[in-house]
């Protein structure tokens, strides 16, 4: 946060419901330092009005949300912006939805059920350029960074995951081999590499684990 420059730092916000829109504008507001320029239902609608405002120094953005979740926001945001500061705002504490969102490149993540102060000390560290995980937070990072099975699952390239959301929209190898632009064999060849890396046996278990573990939108 630029208070010695007497910037006003601009805020969008991105939730679904309306009183926690209405109640997160009151709480930034606030602190005179910070302005809401942006409140939206779903990620689409952020990134529309970001096309015409333009983008804002912090978003705060939920997960679960209707026509464009976060996951999926976060994602054209990068593509978009390049390392926007985004704080996820969100119920969902699992491992695997915080180590994901970490890897997209947000950089903090609040519980719905903490209290005003810690959003605010997050939003004034990521309006400072800076990274901000609470203790509890962090230590699931911590825990998902040292299990292999996620190691694996970080190291899977982009083709992969393209792969792996065309399987799971009901295409079959030959399809997806056109889709993708390489062969049927080649298509064969990514399918039994990612069975031996997560140790499965078929594509109905790759189809289970790609959903399990969100690397799908």
């Amino acid at each position: 946060m630029n208070t010695s420059t007497g910037k006003i730092t601009t805020v969008a916000i991105a939730d679904d419901h309306t009183l926690m829109r209405t109640a997160l504008t009151s709480l930034v507001a606030s602190n005179h330092n910070y302005k809401v320029c942006i409140q939206a239902r779903n990620g689409k609608d952020l990134l529309e009005q970001i096309e015409h405002t333009g983008l804002p120094d912090v978003i705060l953005l939920d997960i679960s949300m209707p026509v464009m979740d976060g996951f999926k926001t976060m994602t054209v945001l990068k593509e978009k912006y390049r390392d926007p500061n985004v704080i996820v705002l969100t119920m969902h504490d699992n491992q695997d939805t915080i180590f994901k969102m970490s890897l997209l490149g947000v950089k903090g993540y609040v519980l719905k059920t903490q209290a005003e102060e810690d959003v605010l000390r997050t939003l004034d560290a990521v309006a400072g350029n800076k990274s901000f995980f609470s203790k509890e937070i962090n230590d699931k990072l911590r825990l998902a960074s040292t299990d292999p099975l996620y190691r694996k699952i970080t190291s899977l390239k982009k083709r992969d995951l393209t792969f792996l959301k065309l399987l799971c929209g009901g295409m079959n190898y030959g399809k997806i081999a056109g889709k993708m632009h390489v062969s049927y064999y080649t298509i064969k060849d990514y399918s039994n590499a990612l069975f031996e890396k997560f140790e499965l046996n078929n594509k109905t278990d790759l189809i289970l684990f790609a959903i399990k573990h969100k690397l799908i939108e």
